[in-house]
């Protein structure tokens, strides 16, 4: 992540880059290219939504997250059958006529990832002001995300904490490809989630008295001596003398202690009363923390993340609505489909519902144990949401009518319902629903006109295109 008012090392992100790639693209070469990208099939995942804003038939097969970028992972893929055709459209549009461009994309015209392609000419593609900020690489991840149910509750490392952590798991251990390895690059993870439908969410913690409020309801149940101990500690943690201690010895004990298991399927075999909106438990939280608890426990049972869970806001979003993590927020998103847009890093530090490794301490150094609002954003008048900091924007056009496509460096532009024309200097390319395209920083003005809706990624940079 890069803040707005520090900027990270790039020579230290070059330097421990591992991406070695082959050049594919010639200088000063402007092209907009569609894309092919990959469907992640992770369990938590819908079998409909993602399919759908496809075009493609649901198989039943979970489909989690559509990825659209230059993530090592998965990154996206050109297509090779528009390029020829899109160059005779440039030498149409400078004799004054104009021309569509608008391919279907088969297996038979996948050409190089994006990576590849990017490293043929970074200044062009990217950007001389991004080049300079994040180096050669696309510093972005956009991704439709549709979740059945919960992801892992995780936290994500600042700048610092990216770097540091990298370098020492470099020097001392485990391996990158390893189940406990915590940072797989020196990158900050900031996230957006754009809802497309009804979203919940949670981020950030919970009023302290709030949260204590909630657990000491659980002392009208049933529980065995060892239970009933478990719980006296935990509340004991939420009496600490400052917030930051309350929550972190809270977090430290409910994911560390032996018992915390058992107490969750005590709590779980009973029913635990409903209480009237308004009620200090119920402080914010879109629904009754009881709900929250019963919905995770159905698909997490013994998990302590259940408990996490509940000393965390819980946010619902209507379709439209868009809300920020930022580093050091421990947040999970619950069920939904929305349009998410982060720094491309793999760096997460897990802290429940989950089989994945939870290393306590690390996220006891990186999770900031403060109670906090959620971070919603709004979108300017040009639909634009921003986070705090420069890795990212998300450009949201609903029937676009020749409106200009925001562009501060590289922009994906993904169309998810309708029918959306992009022109540019009188070459045209036409996109349906789950059609992308890559268009490059030294494209000249890209408009957008159509009955649809196109998102759009690029970075956060203040500085406007052109970037020749």
């Amino acid at each position: 992540m890069i803040s707005r008012h520090e900027r990270a090392n790039v020579e230290e992100r070059t330097r421990h880059s591992r991406v070695f790639v082959r050049s594919v693209q010639p200088k000063g070469t402007k092209t907009v290219r569609r894309l092919h990208n990959t469907v992640k099939n992770f369990a938590w995942g819908t079998t409909d939504a993602i399919p759908a804003i496809l075009g493609t038939a649901p198989d039943g097969t979970p489909c989690a997250e559509l990825w659209l970028g230059a993530h090592p992972l998965s990154p996206s893929r050109l297509d090779t059958g528009d390029f020829e055709q899109q160059r005779s459209t440039r030498r149409s549009a400078q004799q004054g006529s104009s021309s569509s461009l608008d391919v279907k994309t088969d297996s038979s015209t996948v050409g190089p990832n994006l990576i590849e392609y990017v490293a043929g000419d970074p200044a062009g593609l990217l950007g001389q002001d991004s080049l300079r900020v994040f180096g050669p690489r696309l510093p972005f991840l956009l991704k439709v995300l549709s979740a059945q149910k919960a992801l892992s509750i995780q936290v994500h490392p600042n700048p610092e904490q990216a770097a540091t952590g990298f370098a020492r798991e470099e020097s001392q251990g485990p391996d990158l490809d390893s189940a406990t390895r915590n940072y797989k690059d020196p990158s900050a993870k900031p996230e957006l989630i754009y809802a497309l439908t009804e979203f919940h969410a949670l981020t950030g913690f919970r009023s302290r008295k709030a949260v204590r409020a909630t657990f000491e309801r659980l002392l009208s149940l049933s529980l065995s001596a060892t239970s009933l101990d478990f719980l006296g500690d935990v509340i004991s943690a939420l009496k600490s003398v400052t917030e930051a201690r309350a929550f972190s010895k809270a977090v430290e004990l409910v994911l560390g202690d032996s018992r915390s298991a058992g107490f969750v399927d005590e709590v779980a075999a009973q029913d635990l009363a409903e209480l009237p909106e308004g009620h200090i438990s119920r402080s914010g939280t879109a629904v009754d923390p009881a709900e929250t608890f019963h919905e995770l426990v159905s698909d997490y049972p013994s998990d302590p993340g259940v408990l996490v869970a509940l000393m965390l806001n819980r946010v619902h979003l209507q379709p439209g609505e868009a809300l920020a993590m930022e580093s050091g927020v421990l947040h999970a998103y619950l069920g939904g489909t929305g349009i998410e847009v982060m720094a491309s890093s793999d760096n997460v530090l897990r802290g429940g519902l989950t089989n994945k490794h939870i290393d306590i301490p690390e996220l006891g150094k990186v999770a900031k144990f403060t109670s906090a609002r959620p971070r919603m954003v709004e979108p300017d008048r040009d639909g634009i949401l921003l986070g705090t900091t420069e890795d990212f924007a998300l450009q949201s056009l609903r029937c676009p009518r020749l409106t200009q496509v925001e562009r501060r460096g590289a922009s994906i532009a993904l169309c998810t319902s309708g029918t959306i024309t992009l022109t540019s200097l009188g070459s045209t390319v036409t996109l349906t629903r789950g059609q992308s395209v890559f268009i490059a920083a030294n494209e000249p003005t890209v408009t957008a006109d159509g009955h649809g809706d196109l998102f759009v990624a690029t970075t956060g940079l203040e500085t406007s295109l052109p970037f020749v």
